[in-house]
């Protein structure tokens, strides 16, 4: 065949244009044709979309699937890590108990100390009492003493002045 975009426009003769519509006819399509070919492809189109929506609710599936195993180990993990810091809350319950106990011992060795040294400042308060005691029958007697002294004193001083008087 010749290509007609080289022939030349004066030498076309009625058997080239013959040629070339028999050449652009066999390209063309009729309306028929067009619709078929159409309505085939919509059909396609319809399969396509029948097994994109199957493929997506399965895939969907699977996501939630795979979701649901995932909320289920974490479940797990959450259960496995509150009995954990139960156990550790429990350890922490008896030291706490532990440490009370003994605080509770020291206290207790406190008191008995705190009643020994009570008793005996008691019994250094009753030496102190008795001291005192002792200190104010000494302190009368060297009042008396003292007033005794003093009477000598003046008896001696003013001796020749109280004879005088009598």
């Amino acid at each position: 065949m010749q290509e007609f975009s080289k022939i030349n426009p004066n030498d076309f003769t009625q058997k080239d244009l013959m040629l070339h519509l028999l050449q652009v006819s066999q390209h063309t399509v009729t309306r028929e044709e067009l619709k078929e070919d159409i309505s085939s492809l919509k059909e396609d189109i319809a399969k396509v979309e029948i097994n994109a929506d199957a493929r997506f609710d399965k895939v969907e599936a699977d996501v939630n699937a795979r979701f649901d195993k995932v909320d289920a180990r974490f479940d797990k993990v959450e259960a496995d890590v509150n009995a954990r810091f139960d156990k550790v809350d429990a350890r922490f319950d008896k030291a706490e108990a532990d440490v009370n106990a003994r605080f509770d011992k020291v206290d207790a060795r406190f008191d008995k100390a705190e009643a020994g040294v009570n008793a005996r400042f008691d019994k250094v308060d009753i030496k102190f009492d008795k001291m005192d005691n002792k200190i104010s029958k000494v302190s009368e007697k060297f009042d008396k003493m003292q007033w005794l002294l003093v009477a000598t004193l003046l008896t001696v001083v003013f001796k020749d002045y109280l004879l005088s008087l009598f």
